[in-house]
C-alpha cells in the first residue's frame, strides 16, 4: 500500500536576490548590475507562497466553518495553482540576473544543492514521521523517488507526486532547471535583444496555447492534462526559460512593458476575474503567463531605479526569503494539525483555524530557514572551498 500523498501543487526553492542598495543602471555593467537587490522580488515571493498556503487551506478540505464561507475561500484562492508558474518564471529570472560569468558548472550546481537539498532532507523525515503517526503504510519506492527528485517524471501517478512531502514534486522541476541553467544561460547570453524578446514572447504563447494540446497528447500518449500541464518538468522549463530571458532584457534595459503599479494591477485582475471564467486547464498557467511576466520584470527595474515599492519592507522580505522554508513545511503543519484537531474533536472557526495554521506553518519555517537552510548552505558551501 502506497503513503497516502500528504497532497500539495506548488511552490519551490527560489534563491532570493539579497546585496547591495539599488542604484540607476546607467552606471553600471552587467556584472555589477548582478549585485543590486531585488528586494521587491523577494517579497513578492510572500504574497504568492501565500496563495499557495490559503489554496491548500482551503481545497484541501482541511478548513473548518460554515459551507458558505468555506466556498468563499475557495472562490478566493482559485488561482492558486498560477503560483507555480509566478515561482518558476522568477526562479530563471533570479538565477539569470545573479549568473557569475566565471562559475564553474560544478560550483553552481552545489550551491543549488546546499541550497535545497539540507531543507528538503529534514521535511522529508518529517513527512515520514507524520505519516506513521497518522497510521499510513509507508512505500520505500515513491520515498526513493521523493528523495531522488524523480517523481514528477512518473505519468499519471498522483501518489508518486505528491507523496511523503508532497510540495517536493516542484523540486524534481527545480532539478531539471538547475541541472539545465549552465547551458541555457550560455545559449542566452549569445542572443540578440530581438533574440530574448523572441523567447519570452514564443515562450508565453507556448504556455498559452499548450492546454489546446492535452487532447492529442491523451490520445497519443496516455497522458492526462494535470501531468502534461502542470507536473511534467520539460514542460514547465518553458517559464523557467522566460525567466532566463526576461532578466537578461531587464540587465541590459532593453525591458519595454508597464510599470509595477499597471503590472500589479493586471495579476491582481487575473487572479480574481479571468482565472475563474476560463476552462479549468488554463488556470494552471496559461491564465496567468502574462502577467506574472510583466510583474516580474516591473518588479526587478523598480528596484534598479529605486522607484518606490510597497514590497521592499523589511519585514515583507524577510517572510520571502523564508518563503521556500514555509512552502516546505506548511502542509505537514496543515495535516499536522489537523489530524490532531480531529483525533480531539476540536472545531475552530475558519479565520481562526486559518490564522492558528498559517501562524504555525511561518513559525516552522522561520526555524528551517535559520537553524536547517542557512547553516546548510553555509557548512556545504565552506566544505567545497575548503576541498
Amino acid at each position: 500500500m502506497n503513503a497516502a500523498p500528504l497532497a500539495s501543487h506548488f511552490m519551490l526553492g527560489i534563491p532570493s536576490v539579497s546585496q547591495i542598495t539599488p542604484i540607476a543602471p546607467k552606471r553600471f555593467s552587467e556584472p555589477s548590475l548582478s549585485q543590486i537587490r531585488l528586494d521587491s522580488l523577494t517579497g513578492l515571493r510572500w504574497f504568492a507562497a501565500l496563495l499557495v498556503f490559503c489554496y491548500h487551506f482551503g481545497y484541501e478540505e482541511t478548513a473548518s466553518g460554515t459551507a458558505k464561507n468555506v466556498r468563499l475561500l475557495k472562490d478566493v484562492v482559485y488561482a492558486g495553482p498560477s503560483a507555480v508558474s509566478f515561482f518558476f518564471i522568477l526562479s530563471g529570472f533570479v538565477l539569470a540576473w545573479s549568473a557569475r560569468s566565471r562559475d564553474t558548472v560544478t560550483g553552481f550546481w552545489w550551491r543549488r544543492f546546499a541550497r535545497i537539498y539540507p531543507s528538503h532532507l529534514v521535511t522529508f523525515l518529517a513527512a515520514v514521521l507524520l505519516l506513521l503517526w497518522v497510521g499510513r503504510t509507508l512505500d520505500p519506492r515513491i520515498a526513493l523517488a521523493n528523495l531522488s527528485l524523480t517523481q514528477s517524471w512518473v505519468p499519471n501517478q498522483k501518489d508518486w507526486w505528491f507523496g511523503y512531502n508532497g510540495v517536493a514534486w516542484s523540486l524534481s522541476c527545480e532539478a531539471l532547471f538547475y541541472l539545465s541553467f549552465p547551458l541555457l544561460i550560455t545559449a542566452a547570453r549569445r542572443f540578440s535583444t530581438r533574440g530574448l524578446w523572441a523567447t519570452v514572447i514564443v515562450g508565453n504563447l507556448t504556455v498559452m496555447l499548450l492546454p489546446f494540446c492535452t487532447r492529442v497528447i491523451g490520445r497519443t500518449l496516455g497522458w492526462d492534462a494535470k501531468f502534461v500541464l502542470y507536473i511534467l518538468p520539460p514542460v514547465r522549463l518553458v517559464e523557467f526559460v522566460i525567466g532566463i530571458a526576461l532578466a537578461l532584457l531587464v540587465k541590459s534595459g532593453s525591458w519595454r512593458g508597464p510599470g509595477l503599479v499597471a503590472s500589479l494591477a493586471l495579476s491582481t485582475m487575473v487572479i480574481f476575474g479571468p482565472v475563474h471564467l476560463m476552462p479549468y486547464n488554463f488556470h494552471w498557467a496559461a491564465d496567468s503567463i502574462v502577467p506574472y511576466t510583466l510583474t516580474i520584470a516591473a518588479a526587478a527595474r523598480a528596484d534598479v531605479r529605486g522607484e518606490p515599492s510597497p514590497f521592499r519592507n523589511r519585514c515583507v522580505v524577510y517572510l520571502g526569503e523564508v518563503s521556500f522554508a514555509c512552502y516546505l513545511v506548511h502542509e505537514l503543519v496543515i495535516f499536522g494539525t489537523n489530524h490532531f484537531l480531529s483525533r480531539h474533536h476540536f472545531t475552530l472557526p475558519l479565520t481562526l483555524h486559518l490564522g492558528l495554521l498559517l501562524a504555525g506553518s511561518v513559525g516552522c519555517a522561520v526555524l528551517l530557514h535559520e537553524c536547517i537552510e542557512k547553516p546548510g548552505v553555509k557548512l556545504l558551501t565552506r566544505r567545497r572551498r575548503k576541498s
